[in-house]
């Protein structure tokens, strides 16, 4: 890493060899209409395949392509000006903060600065409300909202003042005018109203990944690349049926178990699926090892899971053990990765940076919880 000086202008943060970019060609925009269409094994198939095969099936209000180009305007969008100053002073510690979806988007980023030796906390602005102790002079306290109108993040923020307020607050919201943007010294504008997700996640995830590269001085994962993933995942062969029987069982569970980064999703999956459905399943999101310590013991043939590893070696590993043993307990398992687990249906994760495999199974994700939400309004539970 060079030790030059960082220039900061509009549409770019250079540091010697490392380059944060935040401008696309339109050509770009044009990529998400040609990027092809995964099934799951993998096979890319034309638009005129996908209609003639049966391939995909609309089983819910999702727009791969809006979020695509969600992600894009995000990443096209000028840097504030303001942000990189705050963000690069030297602080005695990182807190990391929000609820709900937008809480579990900074996971990722939180593995990553604490990978770095970063000071680092996540935890979510309820039980920060209990402890603000933890939030020092010196903190870089980050608060995510979608609408900038959380009921503890904007306490949160309005909590401290004077000799208590930390030494900078960044909002990441949509909404530049939101009582949580307004109380901050600056913010990250997520810039995901036309995305068509009722969360928004992936554009927090793109904005939570170029905000730590900021802090590191290093390059943040590839947004375009991350937006022809999320294009490409139109639907998956399986997860109806899957979906199917588990609306048809009243003694069905849902397991949503993530590794490493892939925790953030399967956190927002379980949220997700109790928001969406509204059809009363036991549903968990799980971070990793966790599931193995109780839930994995009451595993059988009543348990539905879904599990995250991405293309990560050590991930995949912990997963497949994960996976076997629930395909020996009896339960129904979808792996989300790059091991073949026998028994469970097998979702490959594509081969790219790790913000693109954690996009590509918040997608699945989507699509399997819309394919409950279909069911349930078709009444078959």
């Amino acid at each position: 890493m060079s030790n030059r000086p960082r220039e900061l202008f509009e549409g770019c943060v250079t540091t010697g060899e490392a380059r944060i970019h935040k401008s696309l060609s339109r050509q770009l925009m044009d990529v998400i209409d040609a990027a092809p269409i995964f099934c799951e094994d993998s096979v890319a198939i034309s638009e005129h395949g996908r209609r003639s095969s049966g391939c995909m099936t609309t089983l819910f209000d999702i727009d791969v392509e809006a979020q695509a180009r969600a992600l894009l305007e995000f990443d096209r969008a000028p840097v504030s000006l303001g942000l990189y100053p705050l963000v690069r002073t030297q602080h005695d510690r990182i807190i990391l903060t929000g609820m709900g979806g937008s809480h579990f988007a900074a996971l990722p980023s939180w593995r990553r600065l604490v990978s770095r030796g970063r000071a680092a906390w996540w935890i979510d602005a309820g039980r920060l409300l209990e402890s603000p102790e933890l939030v020092t002079p010196d903190s870089l306290l980050v608060v995510t909202s979608r609408s900038g109108m959380s009921g503890e993040a904007v306490a949160l923020v309005e909590k401290f003042h004077g000799a208590s307020r930390p030494a900078a607050i960044v909002a990441i919201t949509d909404d530049l005018n939101s009582p949580l943007a307004l109380a901050a010294d600056c913010e990250v504008l997520l810039r995901s109203q036309s995305s068509g997700s009722a969360k928004g996640f992936l554009n927090a995830l793109a904005a939570h990944d170029y905000l730590a590269s900021m802090i590191l001085s290093e390059d943040n994962d590839d947004v375009a690349s991350t937006a022809r993933i999320v294009a490409s995942v139109r639907n998956l062969n399986g997860l109806g049926n899957v979906a199917r029987d588990v609306a048809a069982n009243p003694q069905m569970r849902m397991a949503y178990i993530g590794f490493r980064e892939h925790a953030a999703t399967s956190l927002y999956a379980g949220l997700l699926t109790k928001e969406v459905t509204g059809m009363g399943i036991s549903t968990e999101g799980h971070i990793g090892g966790q599931f193995c310590h109780g839930p994995l013991q009451r595993a059988d043939e009543n348990l539905t899971a879904i599990v995250f590893g991405g293309r990560d070696p050590i991930a995949n590993a912990a997963s497949g053990r994960l996976a076997a043993n629930l395909v020996a307990a009896g339960s129904t398992v979808i792996v989300v990765g790059d091991t073949g687990v026998a028994g469970a249906i097998d979702i490959r994760s594509p081969a790219v940076h790790v913000s693109g495999q954690v996009a590509h199974g918040v997608v699945v994700a989507e699509h399997f919880v819309s394919a409950l939400a279909a069911q349930a309004s078709s009444g078959a539970r």
